[in-house]
């Protein structure tokens, strides 16, 4: 199943919002696309509703707003969001350097066309990975968001799971078959209630998996061979295994 683009609008001309509203729709079935699409009409509304919404992928962003301009969201963005693709819609040139002063996929200047938007999409896909490599978790009503990387391993804990990473641990109230669904293949069962993520693993022992802070994960004799065979074709090269 495809992957839906989540995109946001961030212009307070609500016209302006429903001309690009009509533009999105129109590139993503040209592009056989699929596309769910939230607009704001203030920078401080969308910043408001950002931490909420880490899962956005590409935001189209008006430069000439009132109060805070688009400008001054992008930089907001990049600290709160550094993977959210943006693109600047202006009636005025002279902002394209701010805009890659801050990443910007692309500067669109109005009146934009459907052309424009195909080419932004096509360049959007083209740039981002198939999938993504991070999730966004509820822990105490608070959204973070973890890069698949910085998790070490996962314990289930009744009906929570406990995501282990350098800095922290995480609870998150979900079943871990639930939040295993949300993850990629490096992340692989070593026991009933452990998952680790193969990147972290430095050796396979008897009863354990070794991770790089020197931490000890279970490691059951029923899984003991489908984890060696997952590492092995993980990374296509030996693993060391003690007997």
């Amino acid at each position: 199943m495809a992957k839906v683009i989540r995109i946001v609008l961030v212009d307070d001309e609500a016209l302006q919002i429903t001309y690009m509203q009509q533009l999105l729709k129109q590139a993503a079935e040209r592009l056989d696309l699929i596309i769910q699409i939230d607009s704001y009409q203030s920078g401080e509304a969308f910043l408001f509703a950002l931490e909420d919404h880490l899962d956005w992928d590409l935001a189209f962003l008006d430069i000439e707003m009132a109060q805070i301009n688009g400008m001054e969201v992008a930089k907001r963005i990049r600290q709160l969001s550094p993977d959210l693709a943006l693109v600047f819609a202006t009636a005025y040139a002279e902002y394209a350097v701010e805009g890659y002063a801050v990443q910007a996929l692309d500067y669109l200047l109005k009146p934009i066309s459907l052309e424009k938007i195909e080419h932004v999409l096509q360049r959007f896909i083209t740039l981002r990975p198939e999938t993504p490599h991070y999730l966004i978790v509820d822990v105490e009503g608070q959204p973070i968001r973890l890069a698949f990387e910085e998790i070490l391993y996962l314990e289930a804990n009744k009906r929570e799971v406990l995501v282990n990473t350098e800095q922290a641990t995480y609870t998150v109230r979900q079943t871990l078959a639930d939040f295993v669904a949300l993850l990629d293949q490096r992340f692989v069962q070593t026991h009933r209630s452990y998952y680790v993520n193969l990147d972290a693993v430095t050796h396979l022992l008897k009863q354990d998996v070794q991770i790089k802070t020197g931490a000890l994960i279970p490691l059951s004799r029923r899984q003991a061979k489908e984890v060696q065979q997952a590492f092995i074709h993980y990374y296509r090269k030996s693993v060391f295994y003690e007997h």
